[in-house]
């Protein structure tokens, strides 16, 4: 059977960069992705893929149902295969004949090869229903740069009438080569949560300070301060990071200001640590506006939870993706990573799911989130068969 998948996919290889192509040049942000949904419905439809109409404007949930003699146990499963749709608020420079049409937009996280994979492996799974049982949803998830996109989905009911049994999704990734895949059981993406604490004082004039309440000097200590969390009140074992990205204060070169603001992130795999980092950071920038004769508001908000793959669905997932590629393709992950994905809503409401990295690093790779990042065609290919495998492997007579 793996040579004819590598048949069916050997088909539809110019078809996947012609749609990778597009839905690049036609760059859109999260829950935006109006030119992207309508090519991807157009693109089923053609398939002759069942849609159900969703409850939010972008995003797509296809369906393909399997024709082939179920001979396991009780109803056939329902799986679900999920691609990420939208791009980025980043100027393109890559200079690509296909670049993006919208200014100030691209694909700068390789969603728009997510998204051509997902369709190619839709089209090869359509034409090859005879040869599995059960149900595939497809899921064209909107937004998730915003990390909000995969619960509103959600919460549209894609994951009821059948309800979803295993889900799985892929992320390029430039750490690992192209034509190799890599996989993590258990905890492998960070949780993400987001904090800003606003410094109050007594804003005066830069000659007097000792007339007003420095703010700004309270928001500096606190910068510091806010690190040694991490250095001293968490065991060296546990992963988690702490970063002050923004600091915002001030609009003359001459006065103190009276309010200062910082925000940033913090990432961690533990409930009980990310409890205990939101009331230290709490308790620390209260201490030092007190000290600074200020006052701080502090509002911590626990964003997405960490990516937890089922060890047992991602070992399916590593022999499916053996099947097609040969083992020494498969690649295992010495650590998890700190970067967050909100996959992780999918893999909290289903019973087992895991998402796996598509190498998509070349001789000079460049990072994602970068102007200059382009998905590489040649990895399109890899990421189709992976996922026809797996089904088939899954839900296969």
């Amino acid at each position: 059977m793996q040579e004819r998948i590598w048949e069916e996919v050997d088909e539809i290889r110019e078809y996947v960069v012609d749609a990778r192509h597009f839905v690049h040049r036609n760059a859109e942000v999260g829950f935006n992705e109006h030119a992207t949904t309508a090519f991807i419905k157009s693109e089923l439809e053609t398939a002759g893929i069942e849609m159900v109409p969703l409850a939010i404007e972008t995003g797509v949930l296809g369906i393909i149902r399997g024709t082939a003699e179920w001979t396991g146990a009780g109803e056939p499963p329902t799986i679900g295969l999920r691609a990420d749709i939208d791009a980025l608020p980043i100027e393109e420079a890559t200079g690509a004949p296909y670049a993006s049409q919208n200014k100030g937009v691209m694909h700068a996280c390789g969603h728009d090869g997510h998204t051509a994979i997902l369709l190619a492996a839709a089209k090869v799974l359509q034409k090859n229903r005879k040869e599995f049982a059960g149900t595939v949803k497809l899921f064209f998830q909107p937004a998730e740069e915003t990390l909000y996109g995969a619960a509103k989905m959600i919460d549209c009911g894609i994951l009821e009438n059948p309800p979803v049994d295993a889900v799985v999704a892929l992320h390029g990734g430039v750490e690992i080569p192209i034509g190799s895949v890599a996989v993590y059981p258990g905890p492998f993406m960070a949780s993400g949560d987001i904090f800003k604490v606003k410094m109050i004082g007594k804003g005066t004039h830069g000659a007097y300070p000792h007339r007003g309440s420095d703010a700004l000097a309270a928001a500096a200590q606190a910068v510091i301060s806010l690190q040694m969390i991490l250095a001293r009140e968490i065991e060296a074992n546990e992963r988690a990071v702490l970063s002050v990205c923004q600091i915002h204060g001030g609009n003359a070169f001459n006065v103190v200001p009276q309010e200062v603001e910082i925000a940033g992130t913090v990432r961690c795999f533990s409930p009980e640590i990310r409890s205990k980092i939101r009331d230290r950071l709490e308790s620390i920038c209260t201490h030092i506006a007190a000290s600074y004769r200020c006052d701080a508001v502090c509002d911590y908000t626990f964003g997405i939870p960490p990516v937890v793959n089922d060890l047992e669905e991602t070992e399916l997932l590593a022999e499916a993706a053996r099947d097609v590629l040969g083992p020494e393709k498969v690649i295992r992950l010495a650590n998890p990573m700190m970067g967050s994905e909100d996959f992780a809503y999918f893999l909290q409401r289903v019973p087992r799911g895991t998402i796996f990295r598509l190498g998509v690093g070349g001789d000079t790779p460049i990072s994602l989130h970068n102007p200059g990042f382009n998905f590489p065609d040649e990895a399109l290919p890899v990421g189709v068969a992976v996922f026809v495998r797996y089904v088939l492997k899954k839900l296969g007579r």
